[in-house]
């Protein structure tokens, strides 16, 4: 192993005249058949490739990823699906990108490898960044950012730093993103990365810009160009930064700096072979679009405004971000279904070491304690209604007039008398959640024979709890007052499933996430979720409630 690790440096550093991705190729070729050295060998090639020849990156990793097809090599494996997803972000297919990064880390969970998963996880809040969902983002920065801390992995931290950044800049939150920012340059000063170091002097800047202080954001990006370093032979680096002194320069009405600046940047961007190189060319189109605006060149403006609305659209179309969205989704979906597994398994283990005739005993009072409450709710329920009904017949036939104010009276009655009984059944299903999990925190004090017929209660009562009468019994009455409101939300949204529209009654209840989850079921992030399917099928906006949308109805 060491031998062939001395063979590989040697390879790679042999030869001025080669470049690094030909002495590794060169190893590669003498490699042979050593599978693990051929893998390792081609995973480097993915990464130093990544940028510039993004599509030569992918075939790299492909590569590496069939030769761990076998199972046995899962790190190399992972390795391999990480550069594959980094492959098609910069190609900017956010869903291939997002499942390729979600095997990765699947596979690092197993393993156990904390530097890894934060790598993933990085990685993953850059997709998510790229594809403007910038909560998404911000999660999985957090995740890995906690993971390198507690790795003393101090340059990934200032990298995550400057992530956070970047994040709250596109949320429009430019106080808090200088912060992070200013919170990276303290970390990275004294590593000496000159790249990095560039990068956030400029991100500095863009945020001076955004508030407005545009001297202090000139400051800050000649700054970021006279950082020195071999960072310059990315002609992308200084082109963004030089875009954005462009764009201080237009600001402050010196437009001949503005434009001298921005051409320069257009050069740098147009000699580039990377494919973020759009991105870099959105900005200037934007900028250029700015600026012969402010001097009258309005069909130059317009001009400049299609071509930047093209590249945008082929950076971000709708069907990519709509993959994407159903990705995560999936993913979630099966990320929970294994944690519901894992705690039922636990919980099975557990009900073993309980005190089964206490517990048994205690658990028989419950049930016959909440069999009675839901009997004689019932019956009050079923007087209250037809005491209303009644009511209403009787105010309708003395004075016709005043009928719709009694219908929508009625309306809100039932609507409060609704809302009562789902808050009754969901704190019972509080109630009995929080005794299942007192009764797991009981040690093992009773003859093993009793434990199979705890067991079986345990089970049963589980099962009770699951098929949940109450609820239906609840959604009956929900159905039968919401005749209207179903119909008219069908008529608009024809692909609404039952669950969907129960789900916009129980809002339109103005039941909390928490008594929505206890009520289905479900746990408040699955409810959460559930709210922003419904708000992406409404199309609302960040600012629309969701319940005066369903009161339309």
């Amino acid at each position: 192993m060491v031998l062939r690790s001395l063979i590989v440096i040697i390879l790679i550093c042999c030869g001025q005249c080669l470049t690094a991705q030909d002495s590794i190729r060169l190893a590669l070729a003498k490699a042979g058949t050593e599978t693990g050295l051929r893998i390792d060998l081609l995973n480097t090639l993915s990464e130093q490739l990544a940028k510039d020849s993004t599509n030569k990156a992918i075939e790299y990793a492909h590569q590496a990823y069939l030769l761990t097809l076998d199972g046995k090599m899962p790190e190399r494996q992972g390795k391999s699906l990480l550069n594959l997803a980094n492959g098609y972000l910069y190609n900017d297919f956010y869903d291939q990108a997002l499942e390729y990064a979600f095997d990765a880390l699947a596979i690092f969970d197993r393993l156990g490898n904390k530097e890894q998963i934060a790598n993933t996880y990085l990685l993953l809040g850059w997709i998510y960044y790229d594809a403007e969902d910038l909560d998404l983002t911000l999660q999985y920065h957090q995740k890995a950012y906690e993971l390198y801390h507690s790795l003393g992995n101090i340059p990934k931290c200032a990298h995550v730093l400057n992530a956070f950044g970047l994040t709250y800049e596109g949320k429009g939150e430019h106080a808090k993103a200088q912060e992070y920012f200013k919170q990276a340059l303290a970390a990275t000063l004294p590593l000496q990365e000159n790249s990095r170091l560039a990068a956030i002097y400029n991100n500095l800047g863009i945020c001076e810009n955004s508030k407005g202080n545009y001297q202090e954001a000139i400051r800050y990006f000649n700054v970021s160009l006279s950082v020195p370093g071999k960072f310059r032979e990315d002609p992308l680096v200084p082109a963004e930064t030089l875009n954005q002194l462009g764009y201080s320069y237009m600001k402050m009405g010196q437009y001949q700096q503005a434009a001298m600046l921005l051409d320069s940047a257009r050069k740098m961007i147009d000699r580039s072979t990377s494919n973020t190189s759009k991105e870099k060319l959105l900005d200037n189109l934007s900028n250029y679009s700015r600026l012969n605006q402010a001097e009258g060149r309005y069909q130059q403006a317009l001009d400049n405004l299609r071509q930047s609305m093209e590249i945008r659209d082929a950076i971000l179309s709708k069907s990519k971000t709509n993959a994407l969205f159903s990705l995560t989704l999936k993913k979630e979906t099966q990320q929970k279904e294994e944690q519901i597994r894992t705690l039922s398994a636990e919980k099975q283990l557990r009900s073993l070491q309980r005190n089964a005739l206490a517990a048994g005993i205690a658990l028989v009072v419950i049930i016959a304690l909440l069999v009675i409450t839901r009997q004689r709710s019932l019956r009050r329920k079923e007087k209250e209604i037809a005491s209303i009904r009644q009511a209403l017949i009787a105010k309708e036939l003395e004075n016709a007039v005043l009928e719709k104010g009694a219908l929508e009276s009625k309306l809100e009655y039932k609507n409060t008398e609704l809302k009562n009984y789902a808050l009754f059944i969901s704190q019972r299903n509080e109630f009995v959640r929080k005794f299942i999990e007192q009764l797991a925190v009981l040690e093992k004090t009773s003859p093993q024979d009793t434990a199979g017929k705890l067991s079986k209660l345990i089970h049963q009562f589980q099962y009770d709890l699951e098929i949940n009468k109450d609820t239906e019994e609840f959604n009956v009455h929900v159905d039968a007052t919401y005749k209207d409101f179903f119909y008219n939300l069908k008529a608009r949204f024809p692909d609404l499933t039952e669950n969907e529209r129960r789900l916009c009654a129980q809002i339109r209840l103005n039941l909390s996430i928490k008594e929505i989850a206890s009520l289905n079921n479900i746990s408040v992030k699955s409810a959460e979720m559930a709210r922003y399917r419904l708000r992406k099928q409404f199309n609302l906006q960040q600012g629309d409630s969701l319940n005066e949308f369903l009161k339309s109805f």
